[in-house]
């Protein structure tokens, strides 16, 4: 666990760093994926996928329902079709066949005979008609529940895409928060040797005046000091770029001075499952398998719908007419039938399709066995990264205590005039680099950690 005084150092750096009216804003891991996920440009692109991805869905459902149509229309002719029943001149009757007709029939039907000459209008100038039909496939909902059944995997693959990406740009943005504490601690360590060769500077620069030393002593210490203040301004500019990138990510100014909070334990925490555990998570959490499993379901569902397209088009139809205008048409009429297409001349490349098709069910095959080796491979690199940043972690930490012990007993030495100039900013030197490897190991453990996170799609 970090003390008090060395916490009050980092701050110390940070706010030094800070320039004048520059926004200072405290972030926690947490804090910062949240913003990340919701400002990544590259989850909001893929949202128009899954969007697209819903709507095929539903559009490849609503091809299973009737085919409903409209036809309307009005038709304005030259002139009303009018048809004379009986040729009015053919017609000679003689007034005794009139009287007999009279006599047996009545006058009325000599009249409506003598009005069958006149022409009778069976069309009128303008006519309208409306016709509402409805066509239910039969035969064809085998091929089109199997294009749903791929859209649906389709849908449930883009999803899982957009989780896998998820879990990378969380990875990063930890990656970038855990860099900004390494270089954060580097500063301080750097602070720390600048101060340590100062120091070692005031006391070589008394002894030359004293005579004790000679000015290359002087030189050197001045030479040091120069070389760990460089590092001490690479550190620094390790923060502004660490900085500036994780404000980006989280979607805020760069020029915003984040400063990193969270407890980070040292020593940190072991992971909670073995290596074996971790590998048996990845396979069945990691959406990257689902996502290929889904591409094999497509594969399946697209070979299912092309056999169907073997099979000959049987539809039920439906067909309400109504009319106005016309003395030899009804006005409302309709009737149910069923209609059979099979259009047998393109059967050979239908077959030749389904067996085109055959080869991508093949294809998403290999791809899952592929997917789970990439997982495999993934997690275990992920495991032997935290086993080393452990390890570099321990060496770090004994690489400290020697260099302290080392300096501590060279100090000495100079100060007795038993040990050289030299000797002593060697000891300096082991010590700035060995707190500086300390603080990136345990840093790098973290990073590491989060990583295993990332492979195994969740906690440790």
């Amino acid at each position: 666990m970090r003390n008090a005084n060395q916490v009050a150092m980092i701050l110390a750096v940070v706010l030094a760093a800070v320039p004048a009216g520059a926004q200072v804003r405290d972030v926690t891991l947490e804090e910062a994926v949240r913003l990340g996920v919701e400002h990544s440009p590259e989850l909001r692109m893929g949202k128009p996928d899954v969007d697209k991805a819903a709507d095929e869905k539903l559009s490849a459902g609503l091809a299973m329902g009737p085919r409903l149509s409209l036809d309307a229309g009005i038709q304005y002719w030259d002139q009303a079709t009018k048809v004379a029943l009986v040729d009015a001149s053919k017609i000679q009757l003689t007034p005794d066949q009139i009287s007999l007709i009279t006599t047996m029939l009545g006058d009325g039907f000599v009249g409506l005979l003598s009005s069958l000459g006149t022409p009778l209008e069976v069309q009128k100038r303008v006519t309208s008609s409306i016709q509402l039909q409805a066509v239910q496939p039969i035969t064809p909902l085998y091929s089109l529940a199997s294009l749903y059944k791929m859209q649906g995997a389709a849908l449930e693959g883009a999803r899982l895409d957009e989780e896998a990406k998820q879990l990378q740009i969380k990875f990063r943005i930890a990656d970038t928060f855990f860099k900004l504490k390494s270089a954060l601690e580097l500063t301080e360590v750097t602070q720390k040797g600048i101060e340590q060769v100062e120091a070692h500077l005031k006391t070589a620069k008394s002894f030359y005046e004293a005579g004790l030393v000679g000015k290359d002593d002087v030189l050197r210490a001045e030479t040091a000091l120069a070389k760990v203040q460089d590092q001490h301004n690479q550190a620094l500019a390790g923060v502004a770029l660490a900085r500036a990138g994780l404000s980006i990510q989280m979607g805020i100014p760069a020029s915003t001075m984040l400063v990193p909070k969270g407890d980070y334990p040292d020593p940190p925490p072991e992971p909670s499952l073995n290596e074996e555990k971790a590998i048996e998570r990845a396979l069945s959490e990691r959406p990257e398998v689902d996502s290929v499993a889904q591409k094999g379901k497509m594969a399946d569902a697209g070979y299912q719908a092309t056999i169907g397209a073997l099979i000959p088009t049987i539809a039920g139809v439906f067909r309400y007419t109504h009319f106005t205008g016309s003395t030899f048409q009804r006005e409302d009429s309709y009737f149910v039938g069923a209609q059979l297409t099979w259009n047998f001349w393109d059967l050979g490349r239908d077959i030749l399709k389904m067996k085109s098709v055959g080869h991508d069910r093949e294809k998403a095959r290999e791809a899952l066995v592929g997917i789970r080796d990439q997982i495999l491979l993934d997690v275990k690199k992920s495991w032997l990264d935290l086993r080393t940043a452990r390890s570099s972690l321990e060496f770090n930490r004994m690489a400290i205590a020697s260099a302290e012990e080392n300096l501590r007993v060279v100090t000495r030495k100079y100060e007795a005039s038993t040990a050289t100039s030299v000797e002593v900013l060697d000891g300096q030197s082991a010590l700035t680099q060995a707190r500086a490897g300390y603080a990136v190991a345990l840093y790098s453990y973290y990073t590491a950690y989060a990583n295993l996170q990332r492979a195994t799609a969740g906690s440790l």
